[in-house]
């Protein structure tokens, strides 16, 4: 059964990397591209969050909160992408599964969604 990975991220360019680079790796992709999206909880539970972009209102470790205080998404593995560097510390505060700092290549970051999914290589 493939698995939803939902892309929270505001730039369309790199949405489009998601959309290109995930569906080819047998997951599917869904997207939230603004605040009220978000915090009304307007999207389909996924399998899997990538926090890859902070709002006008929230950043990313606000955005993990929110997930991880959400009854229906507080179970859901998070995966924050940061540029920020030696942000380790926050985003395990913040309730983050796991933490990728740009750059990245595709093959780490199909490592760690693999890892976060409990999903071994094959």
């Amino acid at each position: 059964m493939e698995k939803t990975i939902l892309i929270i991220e505001r730039n369309t360019e790199t949405v489009f990397f998601y959309r290109k680079l995930l569906p080819a790796h047998g997951y599917a992709i869904e997207h939230v591209s603004s605040d009220s999206q978000l915090l009304k909880y307007d999207f389909h539970i996924p399998d899997l969050f990538i926090i890859n972009s902070r709002f006008l209102t929230l950043n990313e470790c606000e955005i993990c909160q929110h997930l991880k205080n959400g009854p229906l998404t507080k179970d859901v593995p998070v995966i924050i992408i940061s540029g920020t560097h030696n942000m380790e510390a926050m985003a395990r505060q913040c309730g983050a599964t796991a933490l990728v700092e740009k750059p990245f290549t595709s093959a780490n970051l199909l490592a760690v969604i693999k890892r976060c999914l409990g999903e071994t290589g094959g």
